[in-house]
């Protein structure tokens, strides 16, 4: 039911009755604000001494620093059972299985802490799942991401999660003032075990009705939509009944089919609410098939949204098109396919960005904890240049037919430009590639999702030339991507050694380490124009590149 709204852009209805030239329009709420249903903490242990306590060092640096005070003080003060600690293999995982059969056996659990976004986030979800199991918890997070923290519980229906706040900055702490900070903090904690007392509700969210009846002049609708934030802070299409159905007309599918609950606040997406979105985002209608694939490829698990979303990183979900579709509607696979001036590419790409918004409430400063961010969180959607292409297409690599259209995403930074100035064989092309993926501090030192290697067809020409396949290029990059650990400080090699585990216990080179655990996990596409540019994407969170058909309308 259509409303006239009295806020922002709004019209006198008495006018508009009186013969008022102010004309109206009605668009459609992009807005999913539901929560889910409310879940209850655990009861609080009737008293703490001789309680048993678990804990959960979540691999951050200090953490373990952090604890190690943390367990004397609460035995000496409050006469606990300092039991087993749990250290995760990376901040932006949550807890296993086996993790969870170890601390069942306590009593409550301490977590620390959460002072970077993923391992704010996860330390939230593994906080709600332990609560949900019936064992008190105080989960420990940085100053500077306690207000996420309380979202982020909110959006898993648990708004009185305990959360214990310590100042931020913690990984540059040293030693004494991380001391000081698990001795200033050990009162609440130990509180937080016994009394269950409410945490403090987040910000509640404007409701407006599902239509709005709007003036119908651009500029006050832009602002409209711009003071409510459904925009990426740009200007958007007004969603109109008219717009919305052509959009859902393209697929023949139930316009209120729930495709899941999209991160970080867990809200159900329908295909309808996705289509408001990808109306506003400026898609043609012919366009929704492919953003379905993309919304229903980032909500697989194995794409790790919800770490993506939460994130200090750069890391946003880059969008990979193959097959018949890249002509059908016009998508750019060739020069500044990662740029501007491609409707099809640009509006795909912000079409999920605004679905992840809009309906998963991904809103920066309250979820989305980037600290610079990356132009891919407005669109970051490619195209693979298939025709210049002289290996198989990516779709086809893993298991799809040539003339089959998909939609692959992973989590990606920006990618770094290698340019291969005088290089003449591919020998020469990959020492260039190799050399950009041995520079320090990108997402592939740390996370081992491995990197995605688009090559320009000019490259990748060459390297086929040479007698290079993806095979070739795979085992290359795998043997000679590797970084001294002399080149990183001691702290840096321990926190290497435990996060790239897998690294040493299976490849075995203790003096470096790789872009990648196996040659299996870089991945290749050839897209762009001419000129000798290829680019390294370093990647992060997904544990796969994710893979969906589009499913055209016959």
């Amino acid at each position: 039911m259509a409303v006239a709204c009295t806020q922002g852009c709004a019209y006198n209805s008495q006018e508009a009755k009186e013969g008022s030239l102010l004309r109206v329009v009605t668009v459609l709420n992009p807005r999913v604000t539901d929560e889910i249903a409310p879940v209850r903490t655990a009861a609080g242990l009737r008293e703490l001494r001789g309680a048993s306590i678990g804990f959960v060092d979540n691999s951050k640096v200090n953490a373990d620093i952090f604890i190690g005070r943390l367990k004397p003080l609460l035995q000496e003060l409050y006469g606990v059972r300092p039991g087993v600690t749990v250290r995760k293999l990376a901040p932006k995982d949550e807890l296993s299985a086996a993790d969870l059969e170890a601390l069942r056996k306590h009593d409550a659990v301490i977590q620390c802490f959460g002072d970077c976004g993923a391992s704010t986030s996860m330390s939230v979800a593994d906080g709600v799942r332990l609560e949900s199991l019936g064992m008190p918890t105080a989960t420990v997070c940085s100053s500077a991401f306690y207000r996420a923290a309380r979202f982020q519980a909110a959006g898993r229906g648990m708004v009185e999660l305990p959360l214990i706040e310590i100042p931020h900055p913690m990984h540059t702490a040293p030693r004494p003032v991380v001391h000081q900070r698990a001795e200033a903090a050990v009162e609440v904690i130990a509180e937080a075990l016994t009394k269950r007392s409410p945490n403090g509700q987040v910000g509640q969210e404007e409701r407006l009705p599902a239509e709005l009846s709007l003036a119908d002049e651009p500029s006050a609708l832009q602002e409209f939509f711009f003071e409510r934030g459904w925009t990426d802070g740009l200007p958007v299409v007004a969603p109109t009944h008219e717009a919305v159905r052509a959009m859902l007309l393209t697929v023949e599918r139930d316009p209120e089919e729930l495709l899941g609950p999209v991160p970080p606040r867990m809200r159900m997406a329908t295909l309808r609410k996705i289509a408001v979105n990808a109306v506003m985002a400026g898609c043609r209608p012919e366009y929704f098939p492919v953003v379905l694939a993309a919304v229903e490829a980032v909500l697989d698990d194995d794409c790790r949204l919800y770490g993506i979303q939460t994130a200090t990183n750069t890391t946003a979900p880059l969008l990979i098109v193959n097959g018949p579709a890249i002509q059908k509607l016009g998508l750019n696979a060739r020069g500044n396919t990662f740029g501007q001036g491609c409707r099809a590419n640009a509006s795909i790409g912000r079409a999920l960005q605004l679905v992840l918004r809009n309906i998963g409430g991904d809103m920066p400063g309250e979820t989305d904890m980037s600290t610079q961010g990356q132009t891919g969180k407005f669109t970051f959607c490619i195209a693979e240049n298939e025709t210049e292409n002289p290996w198989e297409p990516f779709h086809v690599e893993h298991g799809f037919k040539r003339e089959d259209s998909t939609v692959t995403v992973i989590g990606a930074s920006a990618g770094h430009n290698v340019f291969t100035y005088g290089c003449e064989t591919g020998k020469e092309i990959l020492d260039h590639l190799v050399g950009a993926m041995t520079a320090l501090g990108h997402n592939n030192v740390i996370f081992p999702t491995g990197p995605f290697i688009v090559l320009g067809p000019e490259h990748a020409h060459t390297l086929a030339r040479d007698g290079y396949g993806k095979p070739e290029i795979r085992r290359h990059v795998f043997e000679h991507a590797r970084i001294p650990l002399s080149r990183f400080g001691a702290r840096t090699v321990r926190g290497l050694r435990h996060r790239r585990s897998r690294w040493f216990a299976e490849v075995g080179d203790e003096d470096h380490i790789g872009v990648a655990d196996d040659p299996s996990h870089i991945h290749i596409i050839v897209a762009g124009g001419a000129g000798i540019h290829s680019q390294f994407v370093p990647t992060s969170f997904s544990y796969n590149p994710v893979t969906r058909p589009v499913r055209f309308k016959p």
